[in-house]
């Protein structure tokens, strides 16, 4: 074997091990990556690590409060907010406020138990409570079920005086489906108070409930999309990556050396460290371009506005370029945080129900059977069988009364028989 077919070796099998690194650092999470580097700085003198310390600036009013614990609740509603939009102590007061928002959504301190402890200026609590009131979703921040449900009617302008008085004095009744007593109470037709309860059954009694959990643990957000005041933001959620780089130190040493064995062994442990900081970097411009492709996608859905709609992982292949193996490896087991929720990349790409009609999703179906059942005659609900009918007529697919039954089991909502008043 001659010199020249060694070194072409040689360079083949550098270059196959750097593909199966970039492969492995697409594919991995973010809480994996900071692993790997933690450890790859323990290991390679070049990999040189300088931690930065970050501190968040508070209201020095606040600022002896002792504060909970930072969870996925309060980053969920502090990226909903602009600090540049509040003064300092509301800005304080905000951050504090968010901290006592519990897993369900609710507010857990009153205005009196925190001026107990600070002395707040009159109107800042009221006008920040107002302020995490407006935030996604609506119901968030309330004290008591019944303000949460009130401030969702309010927010879609849907709240009357008969809808205010049912729910401050009648939700046990809606409950036990007890709609008798509550038209003996109120003195008004069954018609109408079925309506009326029909419309706080759609409601949400805890806005944030099963938001985060997808996962038993902390999640860790992979990317984060940020609202700015024309369009949209995307970041890495990798800021730290920064206080690792290359050592000039170790360089110098390497260039100075004479020795054959120590120049062999420093140059190996370089190119680990320069194949490592180059693949990162590579993985941080493939998140980015694919979130930016997702976003544009499935916008509205991100926003809680509109149902899911169907994407491919080639749908995104055509739009950006990348490989679709690329896209799933980049994708997978990665979070997405955004100013209304944080969700996986996973739950962003769906098939479509029928490849002829590609803009029905399962989700749109589903959406689409939750209306039919909300908007029923109470007194005479859909059997299923009326709606396969309706569905089947709406979205002319042929769409079976199994998939019927399974969709409206997913949604929780009993049978014609359980609806009927």
């Amino acid at each position: 074997m001659n010199l020249h077919t060694t070194l072409i070796q040689e360079q083949l099998q550098k270059l196959s091990l750097n593909q199966i690194q970039s492969l492995e650092i697409l594919a991995m999470p973010t809480d994996a990556l900071h692993d790997l580097l933690q450890k790859e700085s323990e290991e390679n003198p070049f990999m040189e690590y300088q931690p930065s310390s970050v501190h968040e600036g508070a209201s020095e009013f606040l600022k002896f409060i002792a504060a909970p614990e930072q969870d996925m609740v309060k980053n969920f509603i502090i990226e909903q907010l602009n600090p540049q939009e509040f003064s300092r102590p509301a800005w304080g007061l905000l951050n504090y406020l968010a901290q006592c928002v519990d897993d369900k959504g609710f507010l857990t301190i009153t205005e009196a138990e925190l001026s107990s402890r600070v002395p707040l200026p009159p109107g800042l609590f009221s006008s920040c409570l107002k302020k995490l009131q407006a935030l996604q979703p609506a119901g968030i921040g309330a004290a008591t079920v019944p303000e949460c449900l009130k401030l969702q009617l309010s927010r879609s302008h849907r709240l009357t005086p008969l809808l205010a008085t049912i729910i401050d004095h009648h939700l046990s009744d809606i409950a036990s489906n007890n709609l008798h007593a509550i038209c003996h109470a109120l003195g008004i037709c069954k018609k109408e108070i079925a309506a009326a309860v029909m419309c706080i059954k759609s409601l949400n009694p805890s806005p944030l409930k099963g938001l985060f959990e997808e996962a038993s643990s902390y999640v860790v957000p992979d990317v984060i999309i940020r609202q700015t005041a024309t369009d949209h933001e995307i970041i890495l959620n990798d800021s730290w990556i920064a206080s690792y780089s290359m050592s000039d130190y170790y360089v110098n040493m390497m260039h100075a050396s004479t020795d054959p064995n120590i120049k062999a062994y420093f140059q190996a442990k370089y190119d680990r460290c320069y194949m490592l900081l180059h693949n990162i970097e590579r993985r941080r411009r493939t998140l980015i371009a694919l979130t930016d492709a997702i976003w544009e996608w499935q916008r509205d859905y991100i926003r809680q506005t509109h149902v899911v709609r169907p994407m491919t992982l080639k749908d995104i292949s055509q739009k950006t370029g990348f490989h679709i193996s690329t896209i799933s490896r980049s994708t997978k087991d990665k979070y997405l945080q955004t100013p209304w929720r944080t969700l996986p990349f996973k739950a962003l790409f769906q098939q479509p129900l029928q490849k002829k009609n590609s803009d029905i999703s399962k989700d749109s179906i589903k959406h689409t059977l939750k209306n039919l059942i909300t908007t029923e005659n109470p007194e005479c609900p859909y059997s299923d069988l009326q709606l396969v009918q309706l569905l089947s007529q709406q979205y002319c697919l042929p769409i079976s009364r199994r998939v019927v039954q399974k969709y409206r089991n997913s949604l929780h909502i009993p049978n014609s028989y359980e609806r009927k008043l």
